[in-house]
């Protein structure tokens, strides 16, 4: 298994990505747009994983202290 802080910030990156896809899909198809909406859930989604695993590498560096 990857350490949580790897698939951390692998999870911000691809949220960065999706972010970018929504914010270019949203500019030339407009803000309803399927694909706009998909990559806003998919970059959420990314987002909130990545946010997770910083938790978690915080949790386990604290439990390796005691």
């Amino acid at each position: 298994m990857k350490s949580p802080l790897f698939m951390a910030f692998l999870y911000l990156a691809i949220g960065v990505v999706f972010t970018y896809l929504a914010v270019h899909y949203a500019a030339e198809y407009g803000m309803t747009s399927i694909w706009t909406i998909i990559t806003m859930v998919v970059a959420t989604f990314d987002y909130a994983n990545a946010i997770r695993y910083f938790a978690l590498n915080s949790h386990l560096k604290r439990k390796r202290k005691k």
